[in-house]
């Protein structure tokens, strides 16, 4: 599944893959454990149309060897009973799932031979996210739709190791400005030194915001603590201003006959009814 990983580390699928027929169901347990954790073997053998038991045996060998863990989660309904039990992917998972710290180091030593002080965590930071949005930018050329846009990312943050998947937020909500995709990351490749240098997450939304050409927000971060990356992207509310500007221009072309005066002040949509703005704090709550 992941290419680059420390040869002493646990192997993520072990030597009785052959009884699952293509020898891939593990890898797949363990992507979905990355891409949706803390989920149960329940969930995950809907998922996977695999009986939970069969789930289970695959969760237990990864605990054993460490690349799995335990999350205990106690329903919020009154009279429940004991706390069920949530997998997520443990930092020796992360390990074993590979550490860019070659490319990285090699990039460190060519810019802090000229960056000292304060600066030179940020100095290192942006180049080494360079490298990724020149390759990320060729790719994602002529390609104008926000969500195709946001996906084909996604596949190139996977296709990188960062484990890239989108999930969709609000596409059944009436109001357009409210719909959304998170862009996630299962996996991050220099997670323990954006631990100690959040400027690292920082300029990796820069440049994801650059990339996609519009304002996005950071929700969670491996290096905080969450188990995924997730970034949220204003697809709604970037289309609901894309319709309005051409709304806009058709009003104002002088050889369109539906266009009205200048003076003849904004027109209110929905037959004069007042449009109802919606604050960013308000989009988040929602979202």
């Amino acid at each position: 599944m992941y290419s680059s990983r420390n040869s002493e580390e646990p192997e993520l699928v072990s030597s009785d893959a052959g009884r699952d027929g293509d020898g891939t169901t593990r890898e797949r347990v363990l992507q979905l454990v990355v891409e949706e954790g803390p989920i149960s073997a329940a969930a995950l053998g809907r998922r996977l149309d695999l009986t939970a038991a069969a789930v289970r045996r695959h969760l237990d060998a990864m605990a054993e060897q460490g690349i799995v863990e335990i999350k205990n989660v106690t329903s919020r309904r009154k009279g429940a009973g004991r706390p069920s039990r949530r997998y997520v992917i443990s930092q020796r998972g992360q390990e074993a799932l590979g550490d860019d710290y070659l490319s990285l180091t090699r990039r460190a030593l060519e810019v802090l031979g000229d960056s000292v002080g304060e600066e030179a965590p940020r100095a290192l930071a942006a180049a080494y996210f360079a490298d990724h949005e020149e390759r990320y930018r060729e790719q994602l050329a002529g390609v104008e739709d926000l969500d195709e846009r946001t996906e084909k990312l996604a596949e190139l943050f996977n296709a990188d190791g960062f484990a890239g998947f989108t999930r969709k937020v609000g596409r059944d909500n009436p109001l357009m400005a409210m719909q959304s995709t998170q862009l996630c990351q299962g996996h991050c490749p220099v997670r323990e030194i954006a631990e100690a240098h959040p400027v690292f997450c920082e300029e990796e939304t820069e440049m994801i915001s650059r990339l996609l050409e519009v304002d996005v927000r950071r929700l969670s971060t491996q290096a905080s603590g969450a188990h995924v990356c997730t970034t949220h992207v204003p697809v709604g509310r970037e289309r609901l201003a894309a319709e309005q500007r051409a709304r806009r221009v058709a009003s104002e072309d002088p050889q369109d006959p539906t266009s009205r005066p200048a003076s003849a002040g904004p027109r209110l949509s929905g037959g004069g009814r007042k449009r109802i703005v919606i604050s960013p704090r308000q989009q988040e709550r929602l979202s």
